[in-house]
């Protein structure tokens, strides 16, 4: 690498064209955090441009790291910029708002020593290569407004994707208000000033890459400083040079391929929106490279080691991939596992969906990703397959069972299945089904039912995850005869014997001291039992509290519409006690047996 300090003269001074890669992110700058700071630079030099023992104050902006490109004779000189975008653009922009100042001002001269640094020799070129600097694509239309001669037509519509206008309109304004604070005959020799701070008192960092430097590798460890890059933006980087390499036209590919799904102006904070995975929240772009790689690689990739892993057993395997392919491939990948948040709602891919969320896992994803992108698996042996991962994984939760050990398990099988992936379903069954030890074993109908019987559900699982085993179970009333109905979402478990039950539910009169404290104990001991839990709106919820039970019933035959509530008045009309909660936690284990059935119930 070739490091030099330069100043804005020497940077644009000649002819020359530094392009950004379209693969990069687009113009981010700010007012607040970049664009207002960097003014308050610029006028601190403008009240200090006095010699001090020969000397000048300068400002220096930072590095720009540039990759030379070899030019054809009489070419411009180009470089792409693997580091710096931002700058080298603000740069422009200010120096396009000072000369159209300047000639509005009536300082030609000035005018026109600054827009030699806007523009290149329009006798040697034409079209985009007249602009010293071309940026990506999605801020292309905006930024040749702004560089044109005179700025942006009086009636151009601001484009609300990027802040390439907002950025002119910014140091325009700032600049017009600082230079006409003098007055009118004062105003030349003060644009004057303005033009040597800006061109000679301006100073950066150039890193110019020498023929066996890495570009790629730069741009990750420049990129690697906490910066809000994502693994999938140095994927994004790595795949477009790589492609260009290979000769293919990456503008075409970026924009029929890459840019509708990852970076479409309407939509491009979709990757970057932060979803729970564990303990953490991640952009939901890293947790698709997560689940891409795990399902490619069939193993376990830690989540600080994404591009690395990439980069190494994706981009550098042997033979190399062929980026006509790859990226094609990622982007379709991507837009399957986006449809997860978006399936028929009652399918059996939304309800999948759905008890996935309550059980706060995603490591089944690469497996479930897999099911989806394998042309060779059908979609009714795709829904079976669901069906059986999410028994598996009820069973377990029910009775407490570990899942650390899932992300080593789902590489595992996601390469069983892809050895038949036409007999997918068949090959989940037969691993999960093999499966022993509190680690992988598959509870049978009868642990599921004991533990129902027998145990406290309130208390030892999270209040999502028991609302989802109860509307579960009310969905399983459904029949032709009921009309369609969508179970509310926003429902919360309400105790039937409220676990404040003192006031309003007495026990059993004429009991002696000793038989009282057995009652007690024993009506304590059911109360968290899943034959005691019902859902209730979160309004109805505390509308209920710890009334009679008369009038709970009156309540809910008022205000609830879902037949776990009707079964529940109608079953015990008189008295909710004990033996009730005791049968009823019996009723609704054959339920949910029969919802997820066990690894001896699929033919």
């Amino acid at each position: 690498m070739k490091p030099e300090t330069r100043t804005v003269t020497q940077l644009f001074g000649l002819d020359v064209r530094y392009v950004v890669p379209l693969y990069q992110r687009p113009y981010v700058w700010e007012q607040e955090k970049q664009w207002e700071p960097l003014w308050d630079d610029i006028t601190t030099l403008l009240d200090h441009q006095e010699s001090v023992n020969g000397q000048h104050y300068s400002h220096f902006l930072g590095a720009v790291v540039l990759d030379h490109q070899t030019p054809l004779p009489g070419e411009v000189p180009e470089f792409t910029i693997i580091d710096g975008q931002q700058r080298l653009t603000t740069l422009q922009i200010i120096l396009a708002a000072a000369a159209n100042v300047c000639a509005e001002l009536g300082a030609m001269d000035e005018a026109e020593i600054i827009r030699e640094l806007v523009c290149n020799n329009p006798k040697k070129v034409s079209g985009v290569e007249l602009f010293k600097v071309w940026p990506t694509n999605a801020n292309r239309s905006a930024f040749e407004a702004v560089m044109s001669d005179g700025g942006p037509p009086a009636d151009r519509e601001d484009d609300p994707n990027n802040r390439i206008d907002e950025a002119y309109a910014y140091f325009y304004g700032a600049i017009r208000e600082w230079a006409s604070e003098a007055e009118a005959e004062e105003r030349e020799p003060r644009l004057k000033l303005l033009r040597i701070t800006l061109c000679d008192l301006l100073k950066v960092v150039s890193i110019t890459l020498e023929a066996d430097d890495n570009a790629q590798v730069i741009f990750e460890t420049l990129n690697a400083r906490g910066a809000p890059l994502l693994a999938l933006d140095l994927v994004k980087n790595a795949v477009f040079l790589e492609a260009a390499k290979q000769g293919l036209d990456t503008d075409q590919l970026y924009e029929s391929v890459w840019k509708p799904e990852f970076d479409d102006p309407d939509d491009d904070e979709y990757w970057r929106t932060e979803r729970r995975q564990g303990r953490l929240n991640r952009p939901i772009g890293e947790l698709f490279l997560t689940h891409w790689l795990t399902m490619k690689l069939r193993k376990v990739v830690p989540a600080t080691e994404l591009f690395a892993t990439f980069r190494t057993n994706i981009l550098s395997s042997v033979p190399p991939p062929q980026m006509a392919e790859l990226i094609p491939e990622i982007r379709r990948d991507a837009h399957t596992m986006r449809s997860f948040d978006d399936q028929e709602p009652g399918s059996v891919e939304a309800t999948f969906f759905e008890r996935l969320d309550a059980l706060d896992t995603a490591t089944p994803l690469p497996l479930v990703l897999f099911l989806f992108r394998e042309p060779a698996i059908s979609v009714e042996r795709r829904r079976r397959a669901l069906r059986i991962l999410e028994s598996w994984l009820v069973r377990r939760m029910i009775l407490g069972l570990t899942a650390k050990n899932y992300n080593q398990q789902i590489p595992v099988i996601i390469g069983r299945v892809a050895e038949a992936p036409e007999r997918a379903d068949e090959i989940l069954l037969e691993e999960l089904r093999t499966g022993v030890g509190q680690i992988s074993r598959w509870p049978t109908d009868d642990e599921l039912r004991q533990f129902l019987l027998t145990r406290n559900v309130y208390g030892y699982h999270a209040q999502r995850r028991i609302v989802m085993l109860l509307r579960a179970v009310e969905e399983s009333l459904y029949s032709s005869k009921v009309e369609a109905v969508m179970v509310p979402r926003d429902l919360s478990v309400e105790h039937v014997m409220p676990q404040s039950w003192t006031d309003n539910w007495p026990l059993p009169e004429g009991l002696t001291a000793e038989e009282l404290v057995e009652a007690e104990a024993l009506r304590n001991a059911k109360l968290h039992m899943i034959g005691n839990l019902t859902l209730v709106t979160h309004a109805h919820n505390s509308a209920l509290s710890n009334a009679a039970w008369h009038a709970k019933q009156k309540e809910l035959n008022l205000h609830s519409k879902l037949l776990l509530n009707g079964r529940l008045i109608d079953e015990y009309p008189e008295a909710f006690d004990e033996a009730a909660i005791d049968e009823r936690c019996a009723f609704l284990a054959d339920r949910i047996i029969s919802v997820w059935p066990g690894p001896d119930s699929w033919a």
